[in-house]
């Protein structure tokens, strides 16, 4: 017998979607919280994210779909294996599990607000201050160790190939104007290597302003948690750099300098052409959406000016 009407099969494109569902999702919260002792405690659903959490006093539930299984698994075991070990916080994992054809975990609730809400009021000084937090915490997460993350490894030269050849249609469909799309193989032939030394380690893969925790201080904002580890793999620590750049760093070159000279990356004239290309590159960055609706062919040349400056 079901324990809840979680179905086999949802399509999920926006949060959107899932409403359609919340009477099941309240059912299964209701399992869930009588399986491993979570009665007795408010509850409130997180503003963002595709997959539903639930925030209770102390802890969070975080429900997904059958077609997403794989990525709560890597990050239950990006999480085991960064927990404690990052300059800043990471929510502990203290069960997981199965509700139909939907699996859960819950885990620890981090103090403090997203960088998302508290950005828009903080100084400069502030903005600075997390963007080399931010830094820091991904330099500390790009020394824990790998072993036993096997399944976390990645060849990094195919996931590079396969990038390449989706890349053009990737931005092309999420608005980047066609001469723009045009000139990227280029912009990847200057960039060439992409791939420069042997490095490795555990990224995060995705941190961006929703997934960075932020706490006040007086007339201090500081970065304390970092959240989703979804998109965890074992590959190059530039590529962690990307994400926190658009949506961290921003344009303020001051913030920028900051988190590079914290994770301890030179942003050259070679790096600085790679990184642009990284850009293009990742699976989750949209170039369009950094730049002004009339944009042209030199695209690629701005983000590289606004987002990778060099000395």
């Amino acid at each position: 017998m079901r324990e809840t009407l979680l179905p086999d099969q949802v399509a999920i494109q926006t949060r959107a979607d899932l409403a359609p569902l919340e009477p099941a999702f309240a059912a299964a919260l209701a399992v869930i919280r009588a399986r491993h002792g979570l009665a007795s405690q408010t509850v409130s659903r997180a503003d963002t994210g595709s997959s539903p959490v639930f925030l209770l006093d102390d802890c969070a539930v975080k429900i997904v779909p059958p077609q997403w299984k794989v990525e709560l698994d890597r990050e239950v075991l990006a999480l085991e294996a960064a927990h404690d070990k990052l300059t800043v916080r990471t929510p502990a994992v203290r069960a997981t599990g199965t509700i139909d054809a939907w699996t859960y975990m819950v885990s620890d609730r981090c103090a403090g607000v997203s960088l998302k809400v508290a950005g828009p009021s903080m100084d400069e000084r502030s903005r600075r201050r997390v963007s080399a937090q931010v830094g820091e915490a991904l330099a500390s997460l790009h020394n824990v160790s790998t072993s036993g993350l096997d399944a976390l490894a990645c060849d990094w030269a195919e996931f590079a190939r396969a990038r390449i050849a989706s890349v053009q249609g990737f931005q092309r469909r999420t608005g980047l104007h066609e001469s723009a799309v045009e000139r990227i193989r280029a912009v990847l032939e200057e960039a060439a290597p992409l791939i420069v030394d042997e490095r490795r380690a555990l990224i995060h893969g995705d941190l961006h302003h929703e997934h960075a925790l932020v706490e006040r201080d007086g007339d201090r904002w500081n970065l304390v948690g970092v959240l989703d580890f979804g998109d965890a793999m074992i590959g190059h620590p530039e590529y962690d750099l990307v994400t926190p750049a658009f949506f961290v760093a921003r344009t303020d070159r001051g913030a920028l300098e900051a988190m590079f000279d914290a994770i301890g990356f030179v942003c050259d004239e070679r790096s600085s052409r790679r990184l642009v290309a990284w850009s293009a590159l990742h699976q989750y960055n949209a170039l369009a959406r950094f730049l002004p609706a009339d944009h042209g062919a030199d695209a690629l040349d701005v983000i590289r000016t606004r987002y990778w400056p060099t000395a």
